[in-house]
């Protein structure tokens, strides 16, 4: 089945200045939902073997419905600063009982536990997604945006879909990919961590004059 509207030659990656997935609105294939994360300190370097708690959501968009899908799990970055998690069936949650739009908030929650030492108790931040469907023609158009409402840069490639903040979160470089043939393997992901890793040329500003970007992430108090 055809996932997407913009076809590609055989071997060729594009990008699309609006990047919508189309799938059956019935009988669909389970969508599974990679995030791959670097965390880097104020200085842009990566924070390898640092241990956190992180608690991830699915929430409505919609004001007063209730919490849709979560996990808290000890987590940990490898030698490179990187971590990953995943949602198995995250299509499930973009339709309701008729059908209808369902936007979904994807939360990150970091959470310093007895082993962190890159955050204080206290210091913990969230950061935050929108994946946003669109019903039409009985099927299901989907693109991301940061919390803010900015969309995500998108790239395709057979099956696989990526998105990924041309902006950075102070902390946490990150992005998403999406599969209709899970589950999704290794070569996949580290294809998604080149993508959206850093230039390095950029230095540690990545490309914002004067330090990372402030806004797109809340901290708590």
């Amino acid at each position: 089945m055809d996932m997407y509207l913009n076809k590609t030659k055989p071997g060729l990656i594009a990008m699309v200045s609006l990047f919508i997935i189309a799938i059956s609105a019935s009988g669909q294939p389970a969508i599974e939902m990679n995030f791959q994360g670097m965390l880097t300190n104020g200085e842009g370097n990566a924070i390898p073997n640092e241990h956190f708690d992180l608690n991830v959501k699915l929430l409505s968009a919609r004001q007063g419905e209730p919490e849709q899908w979560s996990r808290t799990s000890a987590s940990q970055t490898d030698e490179n600063g990187w971590f990953s998690f995943s949602i198995p069936d995250v299509s499930s949650y973009l339709t309701g009982e008729d059908e209808s739009n369902n936007p979904v908030v994807i939360s990150l929650e970091f959470l310093p536990n007895d082993m962190t030492s890159w955050l204080k108790k206290g210091q913990d931040f969230m950061v935050s997604y929108t994946l946003t469907p669109t019903l039409k023609d009985d099927a299901i158009y989907l693109k991301m945006s940061r919390m803010e409402g900015s969309e995500l840069t998108d790239l395709l490639q057979g099956n696989l879909y990526m998105f990924k903040d041309d902006y950075p979160f102070a902390y946490l470089t990150g992005g998403f990919l999406l599969s209709d043939a899970p589950p999704i393997d290794e070569e996949s992901t580290e294809g998604l961590r080149q993508w959206i890793s850093p230039d390095p040329e950029a230095g540690t500003s990545r490309g914002v004059k004067g330090g990372f970007p402030k806004a797109g992430y809340s901290r708590k108090r």
